[in-house]
């Protein structure tokens, strides 16, 4: 892989496609073609970029262009086209098959894809293009988000895959996941499975508080910055469905079932209800009559928008507690010997988290560190291998899942007692993770 001075996106006018072009010009030093369906597009994307990163010095790298003026010259003479079109094989391969006439040898190629066949995308190159495309799936908004989830596929040449993982890292600032080329990868695939599922069990529960109960069971101390159906509503509702209904259609491993889009999600979504971007969704904000800003939550079956409550959980408040005094394993025991519903709920969903993180290793991604990578830099969620240590260690993980009648991964059953099974080392510490 040649040095990276000149790079090419496609799709710079969008908000992902704007702060990426950002990080290449920045940490790169690249000169950067942004190029949109027009050359106004093109300088939007340039104002986004000097925008998200917040220093007006990357400018003279940013050039605008079009796709019909300019994208043959612009990768012809790139060292790295950096593809974020449109969510679907209908845009993204007509794309790649311009790409792949005008592209050099020895030329990286990459799309931002959620989840989309990279080997199908990559049919459209040659032999050396093939060795050169690449999933590169960058977390928005990517200057606070550092993960990159690199896809693989058969065509790949594992030396080039090495050298493009090393500027990844140590040039753009990215934590770089390495995943195989299957649904979602592994961020998505591990986040929306419990998104997904946390949505079906607010309908199972909406006549005790539905969305806003599930989210209250799984706030911070459960190692999230934001509760998963609120992260559902800030994704927005559309693009979590098309993420789980891939998931739906193309996986079939234990979790299968967890990725069924509920029916209440279409429903909103059909009356264009999408989340934050469309002012409301599982969630809304509105005002009282002295001018306050109260939140409201979606009331499944009434189909209409109640106040959040203030729940009373006392194993939750002194789980936050045990949390600010730094003992972590103190706050898991409180969650274990817990009593009640919201009790088992919280038990269950931990139980969970832990099972599919690790069981996607073999097939997703090689080893743990990886699935724990993705959940901590692409989520702020606390990796599940942390988990373990906090649940006091393989065995009571094990327990705790076993008691959820779930999965126990094989890297879990394998693992060694009395040694911490967490042991990612450059990454950010799970504690931080805790909201408590």
């Amino acid at each position: 892989m040649r040095e990276i001075k000149t790079v090419t996106v496609l799709g710079a006018n969008g908000t992902m496609g704007a702060g990426s072009a950002a990080i290449v010009a920045a940490f790169g030093k690249a000169k950067v073609y942004m190029l949109a369906r027009d050359v106004n597009k093109a300088k939007e994307g340039i104002e986004k970029a000097i925008s998200s990163i917040k220093t007006d010095t990357i400018r003279p790298r940013l050039i605008p262009g079009s796709y019909d003026q300019d994208l043959e010259k612009a990768v012809s003479e790139s060292d790295w086209v950096f593809e974020l079109v449109a969510e679907s094989y209908e845009v993204k391969e007509p794309i790649n098959k311009r790409i792949a006439k005008a592209r050099k040898p020895g030329t990286i190629v990459s799309t931002v894809s959620s989840g989309l066949s990279i080997a199908r995308l990559a049919d459209a190159f040659d032999e050396d293009g093939k060795k050169h495309y690449y999933g590169t799936h960058f977390f928005n908004p990517p200057y606070k988000m550092i993960l990159c989830e690199l896809v693989t596929h058969a065509g790949n040449d594992k030396k080039v895959t090495k050298k493009l993982g090393e500027y990844l890292d140590k040039t753009l600032g990215r934590a770089v996941v390495y995943t195989n080329d299957t649904p979602a990868f592994a961020g998505n695939r591990i986040g929306f499975q419990l998104i997904n599922e946390a949505a079906i069990k607010a309908e199972e529960y909406s006549d005790k508080g539905g969305i806003a109960l599930i989210d209250a069971i799984m706030s911070g101390y459960t190692g999230r910055a934001m509760a998963p159906l609120d992260t559902a509503d800030f994704v927005g509702l559309d693009v979590h469905k098309a993420i789980v209904d891939n998931l739906y259609e193309m996986t079939k491993d234990a979790a299968h079932s967890t990725f069924k889009l509920p029916d209440y999600f279409q429903k909103l979504i059909d009356k264009g209800d999408l989340g934050r971007k469309s002012g409301q969704g599982l969630y809304k904000m509105t005002k009282t009559p002295d001018g306050k800003k109260e939140k409201l939550y979606y009331d499944i079956k009434g189909d209409l928008y109640v106040p959040v409550p203030k729940f009373d959980i006392p194993f939750i408040k002194e789980a936050n507690r045990r949390i600010g005094e730094a003992d972590y394993i103190g706050a898991m025991n409180i969650v274990k010997e817990a009593k009640g519903l919201e009790a088992d709920i919280a038990r269950y969903f931990i139980a969970r988290y832990v099972s599919y993180s690790l069981s996607i290793v073999g097939e997703v991604v090689e080893t743990k560190e990886m699935s724990d990578l993705a959940m901590g830099t692409g989520f702020n969620w606390a990796p599940a291998s942390a988990f373990v240590d906090f649940l006091g260690g393989p065995k009571e993980a094990i327990s705790l899942i076993t008691k959820a009648k779930l999965p126990v991964p094989d890297v879990l059953a394998k693992a060694k007692a009395g040694k911490p099974f967490y042991q990612l080392k450059d990454v950010l510490d799970a504690r931080s993770l805790f909201k408590g």
